[in-house]
């Protein structure tokens, strides 16, 4: 499962977004620091065709996608993020940092301030030198091998020019950097390189685009901004299906904007959805992009993997017009796929294995 760490100044609304995420209910409060644990829940990935599809096949469970979300406590008295903290996010595959645009008497913003293009740039310069102390000492010891292994200069170079950009103040993110000197850096876990999503958390008024402009003005090129009420998105989750709807139609919101930041997260992670579909179970998967059949098949069960042959494959779209997989196969929708191929977003398979 994919992990994401939520980061933000005190009083951003951090934990409330979490809580709006995961349909929990951990402690917030109107002071900073409130937050004082890491909080850890899993945040359902909103799929319409996932709805679709086992309604067709009259499924009696449904599974969605999922994200592992932790929220991650500041340093109390202080705005900055903590060793433990930065160490803990190391640990995530991306960041969704919340950014405080909203006025609140009972909430101060003394820790954060309400300009959210200002506290990316805070942020943002805070990771990279977060990341400039380990990429120095790598960048130190390369140069060393590579006077002694000439094959060692290519990985010298991309230490040197990574330690340069973060003594600089800016993210590694900020260049463009080949899928080799990605694989120098793996180790290293460099916060300035994880995607991120900056969740803009305005007040029910607020002009939402133009924030998303200035934000996206500082942030690192190809970076999602969404802008959202974190309170009225909490609010929302507590209700049930029909009520939300009235609420979100009443305040002029659509469907609300958290499904709309979910899939930004998703995306961000760079994640293939695929179903499987049946009158047991609907299911969505997800897989790195790119991922070929059999470890599609691997994400449900290592047999299938291990066994794999080759997968039957159709569109869930085709499939839900068809009114379902055996309707889609009787039309000749249903294809055959083997080893090599790589896995499409949308999806709907089905494994034929040995073992």
């Amino acid at each position: 499962m994919a992990k994401l760490g939520i980061v933000g100044r005190p009083n951003s609304g951090k934990t409330t977004l979490f809580n709006a995420l995961c349909g929990l209910d951990a402690p917030v409060a109107a002071h900073p620091f409130s937050t004082t644990e890491v909080n850890l829940g899993v945040a359902k990935i909103p799929d319409e065709w996932l709805e679709r599809g086992a309604e067709v096949e009259s499924s009696a469970k449904i599974v969605h996608a999922t994200l592992e979300l932790m929220d991650v406590p500041q340093v109390p008295g202080s705005k900055e993020l903590s060793p433990d903290a930065l160490g803990k996010l190391r640990e995530m595959d991306a960041m969704m940092v919340v950014l405080r645009a909203f006025e609140d008497a009972a909430a101060p913003a003394s820790e954060s301030g309400t300009d959210p293009a200002a506290q990316a740039e805070e942020l943002l310069l805070e990771l990279a030198l977060a990341d400039v102390d380990v990429f120095t000492k790598r960048s130190q010891r390369a140069a060393k091998e590579a006077t002694a292994d000439v094959a060692m200069k290519p990985q010298a170079d991309a230490f040197t020019q990574a330690s340069q950009l973060l003594a600089d103040g800016s993210p590694l993110r900020a260049e463009q950097w080949s899928p080799a000197q990605r694989d120098f850096f793996r180790d290293l876990a460099p916060l300035s390189l994880k995607p991120a999503v900056w969740v803009i958390n305005a007040g029910e008024d607020e002009a939402t685009e133009e924030l998303e402009e200035t934000v996206a003005a500082v942030v690192p090129d190809g970076d999602a901004v969404v802008s959202l009420s974190a309170r009225i998105e909490y609010e929302a989750s507590q209700l049930d299906p029909q009520e939300r709807e009235e609420l979100f139609e009443g305040l002029g919101l659509g469907k609300g904007a958290l499904s709309k930041m979910v899939r930004a997260a998703y995306l961000a992670l760079d994640l293939t959805t695929f179903y499987t579909l049946g009158p047991k179970e609907a299911h969505a998967w997800s897989v790195r992009s790119g991922s070929i059949a059999p470890e599609a098949a691997g994400k449900i069960h290592s047999d299938l993997e291990r066994g794999f042959i080759r997968a039957e494959v159709a569109g869930i779209a085709e499939v839900v017009e068809a009114g379902g997989w055996d309707a889609a196969k009787a039309a000749g929708l249903v294809r055959l796929e083997g080893r090599d191929y790589v896995i499409a977003e949308g999806d709907v398979i089905e494994v034929r294995f040995s073992v």
